[in-house]
């Protein structure tokens, strides 16, 4: 299994619509071949930004490297274009591969 990790901190004007536009994303990542499963968790909350640590898990790296030029990719893109208005701070992304 191939696991990728991006770690944001949103303004706290901006969650409905980070939330929101996530949501969109995760229920059109599931026609994705390979794909496993989604989770956004939300974390701290200080007086300014929000964290959030979103996760998606693939069958394997390969899957998760084909996606990245499919159209499902391209039309998530299209459809919920990322907005670094919400961000504090730059997204922080980082990818795992399952050993046990």
């Amino acid at each position: 299994m191939f696991v990728v990790v991006d770690k944001f901190e949103i303004l706290n004007i901006y969650l409905f619509c980070f939330e929101r536009d996530w949501r969109l994303r995760s229920e059109k990542l599931r026609k994705a071949k390979g794909f496993i499963n989604f989770e956004l968790m939300r974390g701290k909350c200080s007086d300014i930004f929000t964290t959030y640590n979103c996760q998606t898990k693939w069958a394997s790296k390969e899957k998760f490297l084909e996606w990245l030029n499919s159209d499902n990719f391209f039309e998530i893109r299209e459809q919920t274009p990322s907005n670094f208005s919400f961000h504090y701070s730059i997204p922080v992304h980082e990818c795992y591969e399952q050993i046990i």
